[in-house]
């Protein structure tokens, strides 16, 4: 196994990219594409890619394991991306103008090439290239297969290699160096397949070694603990795991049991805002906010209640776009790739005739690129008047429901030390609305599992008590807190 360059100037990693990783990802081939591509698609073609790159569709597919995407980093900074769908198709190739010749677009090739043969294990890899993109294609060793299509004003050229698990990539870029013709590649590459025959075995076994240890290795950078029941989300895999390594179905809201009551006299419909500046070349905006209404109700108090799940869903957007304080405009103005951005999903975790109580999670870029956030919260409704409940008006926040409280907090992460910087003080300094700086903002909710109360945390970069939660809280059933309830009617 060869060694890797020293890290500096000018190195390139490539790498596979992490969920919040994605719309940096979008945004750098949103800029490539109008400055290269665009010139060559009529204004349809261009509509259409726009719908091809828009988040919630590009998410959607790497959740769901459709996709695998990677990235190249000079640093920290993003310089180029491709992803490939499982089937070994390729698309959203794109490196920064500024960066090209520099080898990024080649290691990402390659990295895509290496999860095509050994992960996917598919014979062939197939690419509809852009016209300018045909000829850097053909040096990696691919080849058209029809003559240029226009669809919905889209140029491209489809293309395709045939592959093999137990050949070795090196052969394209030793191509690359010679100019031979495609008949002296087809030799090169049946050439290169035989002889990697002879050694099949000891090529996947070794493969299979260096993907396993590299990624038992760095397993720990990708894990982003969850909320709920003690699990973590791991970005490398896309996957949602307990504390005993076993993959779940769900987690984060998915994971919240909803208590839903039959026959409500009104009816939960789902409300999307949607919006995404293509205008603004230099400031990515792009905003996807889904919340629920109430439909059915008294007609002033379902427009007051539904005021108010709306803006708990548009938070985000009312604090970085809608009504931006001097601060965010600053930070936008500052910032090398200036973004806002926020995507909020919500689940309807408890609902009865007269109560309702709904969760958000935000996720949302706050002025740039670095500023990415996700954020938890929690709103309690009475439906007969409108009223929002807080902390205070159903539970009472003495000693010893805190004492209990971090007991169980503590319980359900696994016995780490969960808080503790914090005094029983603090605790109850925060369960009261004093968020110490913004770190930890209390929300509580009903769902089928009873009583939840925790944090939306909100730690500084590389602050010693991140133990990387994004939102965390204990979950309690009636009985266990029926001596701290306040609001003795609500709670029935």
């Amino acid at each position: 196994m060869s060694q890797r360059p020293p890290k500096g100037e000018g190195y390139v990693e490539v790498r596979e990219l992490r969920r919040d990783e994605i719309l940096p990802a979008l945004h750098l081939i949103w800029d490539v594409f109008i400055r290269d591509v665009a010139p060559s698609y009529t204004p349809e073609g261009i509509e259409e890619f726009q719908k091809t790159i828009r988040y919630e569709t590009v998410l959607s597919m790497y959740m769901n394991r459709e996709i695998t995407m990677f990235g190249a980093f000079e640093g920290t900074e993003l310089i180029g991306t491709i992803s490939v769908k499982n089937v070994g198709h390729i698309f959203l190739f794109y490196v920064k103008g500024a960066c090209q010749g520099r080898g990024a677009g080649r290691q990402l090739f390659t990295a895509v090439w290496r999860h095509c043969t050994q992960m996917l294990k598919v014979s062939r890899i197939t690419v509809n290239a852009a016209p300018e993109a045909v000829p850097k294609y053909i040096r990696m060793g691919m080849y058209p297969v029809m003559p240029e299509q226009t669809i919905k004003g889209m140029r491209y050229t489809p293309m395709e290699m045939i592959v093999s698990p137990c050949a070795d990539y090196q052969y394209a870029a030793s191509m690359d160096r010679k100019q031979t013709d495609n008949t002296l590649k087809i030799v090169l590459i049946g050439a290169a397949v035989l002889a990697a025959a002879f050694v099949t075995v000891f090529l996947i076994s070794a493969v299979v070694f260096f993907i396993v240890s590299d990624r038992g290795d760095r397993m720990e950078d990708y894990r982003r603990y969850d909320n709920y029941g003690g699990g973590y989300y791991d970005d490398y895999y896309g996957g949602y795991y307990n504390d005993g390594g076993a993959e779940e179905e769900q987690g984060g809201l998915d994971a919240i049991p909803a208590a839903i009551e039959e026959n409500l006299s009104y009816e939960l419909e789902e409300e999307t805002y949607s919006f995404t500046d293509y205008e603004k070349q230099n400031t990515y905006i792009e905003f996807y906010v889904q919340y629920p209404r109430l439909n059915g109700m008294e007609e002033k108090t379902q427009d007051k209640v539904n005021q108010i799940l709306e803006e708990y869903a548009m938070k985000s957007v009312e604090e970085i776009y809608l009504h931006p304080s001097d601060e965010m405009k600053e930070t936008v103005i500052g910032a090398q790739y200036p973004m806002l951005a926020s995507y909020v999903q919500y689940k309807v975790c408890f609902a009865s005739e007269d109560f309702l109580s709904v969760a958000y999670d935000d996720y949302n870029y706050r002025g740039s690129m670095e500023e990415f956030h996700e954020n938890f919260r929690a709103v309690n409704i009475n439906l007969e008047d409108g009223t929002v409940y807080q902390v205070k008006d159903v539970i009472d926040i003495s000693d010893s429901f805190v004492e209990m409280w971090l007991r169980r907090i503590r319980e359900d992460a696994a016995g780490e030390p969960i808080f503790s910087e914090l005094s029983r003080r603090d605790i109850k300094r925060t369960f009261a609305g004093d968020s110490l700086g913004g770190i930890y903002v209390v929300n509580f909710f009903f769902a089928g599992n009873g009583f939840n109360i925790g944090y939306d945390l909100n730690y500084d970069e590389n602050d010693p008590n991140d133990l990387g939660y994004v939102w965390l809280t204990a979950s309690f059933k009636k009985n266990e807190v029926e001596g701290y309830m306040v609001d003795k009617e609500m709670w029935e």
